[in-house]
């Protein structure tokens, strides 16, 4: 048996900026599932290969809701509060149908959020811009614009950012529950208050239309559950999509070859930003277990009934039997069916929106701030330590004259 069969401990190794650690490769290699023993729950087996991965990902013999009864595999010290991402159909169904409509994410509305992102960019890019160079892109374009949007989206005031930033850390945090719960805790109090508030009067925002359903919804009458959908989409529009956005200029300003390429063809922005998405691990080593309810063959692995499988997005976005030199950061590929948005039951909602924010985004730096780069040598950039995903504390870049 080989030493990497023999591997037991996950994660393999610290991380390393937006890097994926070679092990998951050599897992691919040898064909099959990995077992693994996580810092925290059951053992499990680790799924890597793209192929495998949406398998379980859409093979409803996988269940989301059997862990909440079991010390889950994970992480993180805290086990995944239940919410929509711990339910399986029927339950599953009929809350994400509710979540869908109250989000909206169809062409009009997005259409329309792509002018309130518009806005918001230039409005950003007039400060950096006042301010002089250098800016940090995090602290003043990429958190206030996608923390603006979502905010006003789901009706969560920005202005009390102060008192639910720390909390959304904390939910992605890898350090212990006595150091993150109190955190978590302050955070779901806001929110109830915010619930509390929003019975009283029901606005036309997600909360509002959420609130509302709640009538009718068995699932969303539990004030538990309602306060962590909320927090959930919370942390998804506000804490997740403002990494990746950071993640994707950061790879654009690392890779000046590319950047250059997308500078000369706008029209390629489209794809570029789906190869940014598959190209940044998200999220940085495994997504949430599932269980078999029965037994179930993945990849040649025969998995019993009861036990537990981690999915690893990122080593299915760099999977050589799914994508041409996946290591290659390349604008311009034209098939690129990444896993980011994840597949099956639980694909992110917010796929639509995080696609139009980073086009827009993007556009509005490229177009507004003339040879972009950074404005300091890339390994004195800060990464955030303790996450389950990776995330730079500031991202410093410096410009020449600017175009109005």
């Amino acid at each position: 048996m080989s030493d990497l069969e023999c591997l037991a401990r996950y994660p393999f190794g610290e991380p390393t900026g937006l890097g994926i650690h070679p092990h998951h490769s050599a897992c691919q290699s040898l064909g099959g599932l990995t077992r693994i023993r996580p810092p925290h729950g059951d053992d499990a087996w680790l799924v890597t290969r793209h192929e495998d991965i949406r398998a379980v990902l859409a093979d409803r013999r996988f269940s989301r809701a059997v862990a909440v009864a079991r010390d889950e595999p994970r992480l993180a010290a805290v086990p995944l509060q239940t919410s929509v991402l711990s339910l399986d159909p029927p339950e599953h169904t009929s809350v994400r149908r509710l979540l869908a409509g109250a989000l909206g994410f169809n062409g009009p509305r997005v259409a329309e959020l792509r002018g309130t992102a518009q806005e918001r960019c230039a409005h950003l890019i007039d400060g950096m811009i006042a301010q002089g160079a250098p800016a940090d892109l995090a602290e003043h374009f990429a958190i206030p614009l996608t923390g603006e949007i979502t905010c006003e989206l789901l009706g969560v005031p920005f202005a009390d950012r102060e008192l639910f930033r720390d909390g959304l850390e904390a939910l992605a945090s890898t350090l212990p529950e006595e150091v993150v719960g109190p955190r978590i805790s302050a955070l779901y109090a806001y929110i109830d208050e915010l619930c509390a508030a929003g019975r009283a009067e029901a606005g036309d925002d997600v909360l509002g239309e959420l609130t509302r359903a709640r009538e009718g919804d068995t699932r969303l009458s539990d004030d538990g559950f309602f306060t962590e959908v909320i927090s959930d989409l919370l942390l998804a529009g506000y804490y997740n999509t403002s990494t990746q956005l950071l993640n994707a200029v950061y790879l654009l300003l690392t890779h000046p070859d590319q950047l250059r390429l997308l500078e000369h063809d706008p029209e390629l922005m489209p794809r570029a930003v789906e190869e940014l998405l598959r190209y940044a691990p998200f999220p940085a080593h495994v997504t949430f277990a599932r269980y078999a309810t029965e037994d179930v063959e993945i990849g040649g692995t025969h998995v019993r009934a009861g036990e537990a499988v981690l999915v690893a997005l990122p080593a299915g976005n760099f999977d050589e039997a799914a994508f041409e030199n996946p290591e290659k950061l390349d604008l311009t590929r034209s098939k690129n069916t990444h896993l980011s948005f994840g597949h099956g039951l639980h694909h992110c909602l917010g796929g639509p929106l995080v696609r139009m924010l980073f086009q827009t985004a993007l556009s509005a730096l490229l177009e507004r701030l003339p040879d972009l780069r950074l404005a300091v040598p890339e390994s004195e950039l800060p990464w955030q330590d303790s996450l389950e995903l990776r995330r730079l504390q500031q991202l410093p870049v410096t410009w020449r004259q600017p175009r109005p």
